[in-house]
């Protein structure tokens, strides 16, 4: 009799150092997942010298707060001469900064569009350091900000690979609801990135950290127009993920698939082919 309970002990006292091992390995694989993408996927910078002047347009250099941070950003209003112009915020990818997107704002410039760029948390001249929880209050900031700033026009949200995440997320948290979403070069979920399950450590350590980044779920949250715009050549982010998020968006929607472009085409080389379907949803969707 002794000796079974003895045993019985011993198995629950293996079960404790068992269940002890394991909450101290997920504590440290969670800790690592966090270190590796906040600072070798969020952290960003300095900013490069490039100014939407550069290339010949008028801008203002202005600081977003978000919290007791600062978020660096070009503004870019549509020239005088354009009619209502409409206003398009810029959420940008992973290691980029806004000194990347001025060819991107001088089309839209060129076009009558107003558009705003920032840096988060942890990106270019921002405020530091960064932190996935910063950076998903700063997507609602940089909104709010662009409101205040353009109050009376028509804003339009658009993402570039990551910075769809973020950007997603934070629509339900808006004061008021963007005139449109442009969904361009989206991966469909963070754990799904090529960039993480090609590397068997990344996707273990994937698995342990909060399920940041669904866009494919947290676009079907979305009440308003939405555009998904990706190229079939897209060697980041497979257009598969672009035929899933735009699967699971409401209605109104449109898909358009672009051929022959890179996967940061949108700002290195902006071109009227690749930036018409943009132009158009815009036109058609303005309230």
């Amino acid at each position: 009799m002794k000796s079974r309970k003895f045993g019985y002990l011993s198995g629950l006292k293996a079960l404790s150092v068992l269940t002890i091992i394991l909450l101290i390995l997920f504590g440290t694989s969670r800790f690592l997942a966090r270190y590796f993408m906040e600072t070798r996927a969020l952290t960003t910078g300095p900013n490069g010298p490039a100014t939407p002047a550069s290339v010949g347009v008028p801008f203002e250099r202005l600081a977003i707060p978000s919290g007791a941070r600062r978020l660096d950003s070009y503004v870019v209003p549509a020239a005088p001469r354009c009619e209502n112009p409409s206003v398009i915020l810029i959420y940008h990818g992973v290691q980029e900064t806004i000194s990347d997107w001025v060819r991107a704002q001088k089309f839209l410039y060129d076009h009558c569009v107003s558009s705003v760029i920032f840096d988060y948390t942890g990106s270019g001249n921002s405020s530091r350091p960064a932190r996935f929880e910063a950076v998903g209050e700063d997507s609602i900031s940089a909104y709010e900000f662009t409101r205040h700033r353009f109050p009376s026009k028509s804003l339009y949200i658009l993402g570039h690979s990551m910075g769809n995440g973020p950007m997603l997320e934070a629509v339900p948290h808006f004061s008021s609801p963007p005139a449109g979403a442009i969904v361009a070069n989206a991966f469909a979920a963070l754990r799904s990135y090529a960039g993480i399950q090609n590397n068997s450590f990344y996707r273990l350590l994937s698995y342990t950290i909060p399920d940041w980044w669904d866009n494919v779920r947290s676009i079907a949250k979305l009440h308003v127009p939405a555009l998904v715009i990706h190229s079939d050549t897209d060697a980041v982010n497979p257009v598969s993920d672009a035929r899933k998020i735009f699967a699971a968006a409401q209605q109104p929607k449109k898909l358009v698939i672009l051929h022959g472009y890179e996967h940061n085409s949108v700002y290195s080389n902006p071109t009227e082919e690749w930036w018409v379907a943009v132009l158009a949803f815009i036109s058609s969707h303005k309230p």
